[in-house]
């Protein structure tokens, strides 16, 4: 088992996983991957 750093695709921070459990978009948090997925629209705001 070999854990590497990756880092969120939404914020940027680092992720440690092991090396056979790395996908292709990693997120630290679900709260990331919803607003990665869903992203706030300026129209949601007026």
């Amino acid at each position: 088992m070999e854990i590497v750093e990756v880092k969120c695709k939404n914020c940027s921070k680092e992720i440690y996983i092991n090396r056979e459990q790395i996908r292709e978009k990693m997120f630290c948090t679900l709260g990331c991957m919803d607003s990665y997925k869903f992203p706030l629209q300026q129209k949601d705001f007026k």
